[in-house]
């Protein structure tokens, strides 16, 4: 089945139950988190330290357990493309020789969907509560503007600077040879407060300008579900609504510039002018892509 929707990929039929997978995924993930967050919110102290503290020890907990900290960053960092070939994962991380695979999807559902689900919300709700305790808890306003300020900022960094990621890694010998995924993990961790601190700022501004709308206020299920679905259109247009969940599988990036989180956009867009040229190589004047000499982003 899963070939026969590779080889029919471009069949409309076939992009229809891509999305309708993608968006049924992110509505589960939603519900998911949500319920989670509630319960924690009701049951579990509100003290900021301790929240930190249990913060912390989760984002250890799956450096712990996995061996990175990649689980914990979303978008803007995570820019899926929709495709068969890489929002529908059909693997499991674990080392399952001779398992049989019902099995070893059923421990990979309950490791990922339970454990890792549980320090991943643990991890961002105590970095939420800290911001809403210091960062001008008494102006909304401000706070949300800073905290997009501080998100972007350090969003442009850390995704634009990923291809010196192994230069950076050699600078100490020691580290590259002992601790090969020490530099990696910093930087997923960089990544995740900077995607709390982005959506920490919409959401605040949302919140504020938004929902206060008197229509939204009025019906809000109705300008809820209609809020769903023209974004997620939007996102299927634009062939990234698998972005909601992130991606499945790293999509091909021979050139090695996004070697931690995949840039569909620019990776395609470098392989249609790579393909442009290769239909010209027959021409008198051969156009030579470099990655790094763009001047149109």
């Amino acid at each position: 089945l899963y070939g026969y929707f590779v080889n029919e990929e471009l069949n409309f039929f076939v992009i229809i139950i891509l999305q309708f997978h993608s968006l049924i995924t992110a509505l589960n993930y939603t519900i998911q988190w949500t319920s989670l967050w509630t319960l924690l919110d009701n049951y579990t102290s509100d003290d900021w330290l301790l929240m930190l503290t249990i913060s912390v020890a989760s984002i250890l907990a799956i450096i712990l357990l996995t061996g990175h900290a990649c689980d914990l960053v979303c978008s803007p960092f995570i820019m899926s493309f929709d495709s068969i070939k890489y929002n529908v994962r059909i693997d499991t991380p674990f080392m399952i020789e001779k398992m049989n695979r019902f099995v070893s999807h059923t421990i990979n559902y309950v490791f990922y969907e339970f454990i890792i689900s549980l320090l991943s919300i643990q991890a961002w709700r105590g970095s939420y509560k800290l911001l809403d305790v210091f960062l001008y808890p008494s102006d909304e306003n401000i706070s949300a503007i800073i905290s997009l300020a501080i998100g972007y900022f350090s969003f442009f960094i850390i995704m634009y600077t990923q291809y010196f990621e192994n230069s950076i890694c050699r600078l100490s010998t020691f580290i590259y040879l002992n601790y090969p995924l020490f530099m990696q993990n910093i930087r997923h961790v960089c990544a995740f407060f900077s995607c709390v601190f982005l959506w920490r700022g919409y959401w605040i501004l949302l919140d504020l300008h938004i929902a206060t709308i008197s229509f939204v206020q009025e019906s809000p299920y109705t300008s809820y579900m209609l809020t769903i679905i023209i974004s997620f259109i939007i996102l299927s247009i634009m062939k990234t609504a698998s972005s909601i969940n992130g991606p499945m599988s790293q999509i091909d990036d021979e050139y090695n510039l996004f070697p931690l989180y995949s840039n569909c956009f620019l990776v395609k867009w470098f392989n249609h002018k790579k393909e442009l040229n290769r239909r010209s190589s027959n021409s008198s004047k051969i156009t030579i892509i470099y990655p790094f000499t763009i001047t149109s982003f």
